[in-house]
């Protein structure tokens, strides 16, 4: 999977009303709360077979920092 195809999964599975980048700060979207959160483990465990914990979410900050801890080798 390519990173602006996984962003699109992001935007369509997580429910979010604006676009995603990169740089787009996780826990600054309006969209984020613990529900989200628990959205993102599935997201993560279906698509690339790796599960988050919940301490992996506590130190997620940006969408990179997602592809940093999924791995940059899972994309294309």
């Amino acid at each position: 999977m390519n990173t602006e195809k996984f962003l699109e999964l992001l935007v369509e599975e997580l429910e979010l009303e604006n676009p995603l980048t990169l740089a787009s700060n996780l826990k600054e979207l309006e969209e984020w709360d613990s529900m989200t959160a628990m959205l993102l483990i599935g997201v993560v465990s279906n698509e690339f077979g790796k599960t988050l914990s919940a301490e992996d979410i506590k130190e997620l900050t940006t969408v990179q920092s997602l592809v940093d801890k999924i791995g940059a080798q899972q994309f294309s």
